[in-house]
């Protein structure tokens, strides 16, 4: 059996959530090993910990995939004996981060669906990806072949639909210059020709591989483009509001939450209200997710994250759950193991109580 090399697998993750999406003080991507070397094993994880390095040693792993950066600064030299175990052992390791938080499908994806929201939609769409229409002006008889082209470099997607693509038939003319090398025409004279124009929404981390994919399958020696930025991207962002399939009292919501993500402890605010309001309306953030609170007024009935400071809590109009930065973030490892079962690959996780975090104590 052949088993895909560590560069494979990091370039088929990279086009779930590309690393370009994450934000500037991040680092995501792969960061230690051998690219080329083969991947029998991976162990998932959201930290790279020594109970992670140890694990993946005694399970003979070639790869850790982990959530949370291994590398998050940039290092001056390498003598953390984590470090050095790991590439003494040539055990590579990748990471994804706040791509894995914003991309559709990502942390908040798998954790509204986890509690049950329905119609979701996202809390902020202030991201590295902006929405452009672009518009390209093809002959009639390539205009299919420069249209599948743009889709497969990832342009047309909005939202949960893909291939969206507008065709407009046009009148266009040029003149061939001396220089020219016309795909049509003849130099210095007037050509006149039907053409389709194509128009589409393309993200703008795709934009560079969009416009090489669409100028490789175009005729014309120096094909026409536009391009008109918009002013957010509607297919990713940060955070989820959902709607439960029926509403349910508060306090049975908590403990929902509690046992559909195994947290040991949670922490309920119910704000001005009582524990016994029904709440219908549900927002969510894997993680830290305390920067949202300003965009929720008003949107939600209550706010699913973890990390809120004590004056957080107690300036918060909207109800909170904390339910830790570990649980809420934990189940992202199934959307991992599941990308990867398209590799012949032993794919393991580090649960929850292998983790170092099992050895925090409430006293």
């Amino acid at each position: 059996m052949d088993f895909p090399p560590v560069n494979e697998i990091v370039g088929y993750l990279n086009k779930f959530a590309q690393p370009a999406l994450a934000y500037d003080w991040d680092n995501v991507g792969f960061q230690i090993g051998d690219a080329n070397h083969s991947v029998k094993k991976i162990l998932l994880t959201l930290d790279v910990t020594e109970n992670a390095i140890d694990k993946a040693l005694a399970e003979n792993c070639d790869l850790i995939i982990s959530h949370h950066p291994f590398i998050f600064r940039p290092l001056k030299k390498i003598t953390n004996p984590l470090y050095l175990k790991l590439i003494k052992n040539d055990i590579a390791v990748y990471c994804a981060h706040t791509n894995l938080d914003l991309v559709q499908g990502g942390v908040n994806t798998i954790l509204a669906e986890k509690l049950g929201l329905q119609n979701c939609r996202f809390i902020s769409q202030d991201t590295a990806s902006k929405s452009i229409q672009m518009a390209v002006y093809v002959p009639e008889n390539a205009a299919n072949q420069v249209a599948e082209a743009i889709l497969k470099a990832g342009a047309g997607k909005i939202g949960n639909y893909s291939d969206c693509l507008n065709t407009l038939p046009v009148d266009g003319q040029f003149r061939p210059l001396a220089e020219s090398k016309p795909y049509l025409g003849t130099p210095h004279k007037l050509e006149k020709v039907k053409e389709i124009k194509l128009e589409f929404f393309v993200e703008s981390i795709n934009l560079p591989n969009t416009i090489k994919a669409m100028q490789r399958s175009h005729p014309y020696e120096t094909p026409v483009y536009a391009l008109y930025p918009q002013k957010q991207s509607k297919n990713f962002g940060l955070g989820l509001i959902g709607d439960l399939a029926a509403p349910e009292m508060m306090s049975d919501f908590a403990q929902r939450v509690k046992r559909e993500l195994a947290a040991p402890t949670l922490n309920l605010w119910p704000a001005k209200y009582s524990t016994a309001k029904q709440i219908s309306r549900v927002a969510v953030c894997g993680g830290s997710g305390s920067s949202l609170l300003p965009k929720l007024t008003g949107q939600a009935d209550i706010f699913v994250s973890a990390d809120f400071t004590y004056h957080t809590i107690l300036e918060s109009k909207l109800p909170l759950i904390d339910a830790g930065h570990f649980y809420t973030e934990y189940p992202v490892l199934q959307v991992l193991e599941n990308l990867l079962k398209k590799f012949d690959c032993e794919i393991i996780r580090l649960t929850p109580a292998e983790h170092e975090i099992s050895h925090l104590q409430q006293i």
